[in-house]
């Protein structure tokens, strides 16, 4: 009996820090791409704070995402996309940050939001 590959997007749109919404989307990618889906990722909102580089969650008694961030390619995660009025309200640059992103329109979200099986928002 085979298995049918689905692709679930995952709507990064909080914060890193100040709640565990962000590490338990994180953590959900993870486990749906090591049981084999087709994962992408969508850093919105809040959540491109994410991929601000050299973050010292420590700092604030944090847990760091950055690890996670970094074990995304060893669980074959390589649809990681960013939304460009995101990240230009809050000054980032999509060439310089943690990890390396798509950096998307409007236009092109509401096309990988129709495109997916099922989409995971938190």
């Amino acid at each position: 009996m085979g298995t049918t590959r689905k692709t679930i997007l995952f709507i990064l749109q909080r914060a890193p820090h100040g709640s565990s919404a962000a590490r338990e989307t994180l953590d959900a990618a993870l486990a749906a791409a090591a049981f084999e889906q087709d994962v992408q990722l969508l850093f919105s909102g809040d959540g491109v704070w994410l991929l601000q580089p050299d973050q010292q969650a420590d700092a604030i008694a944090s847990k760091d995402t950055a690890k996670m961030l970094q074990a995304l390619a060893y669980y074959d995660i390589k649809a990681v996309f960013a939304d460009t009025v995101s990240l230009a309200e809050r000054g980032l640059d999509a060439t310089n940050l943690a990890l390396a992103v798509t950096a998307i329109e409007p236009a092109a979200q509401q096309r990988l939001l129709r495109a997916a099986d099922c989409v995971v928002a938190l």
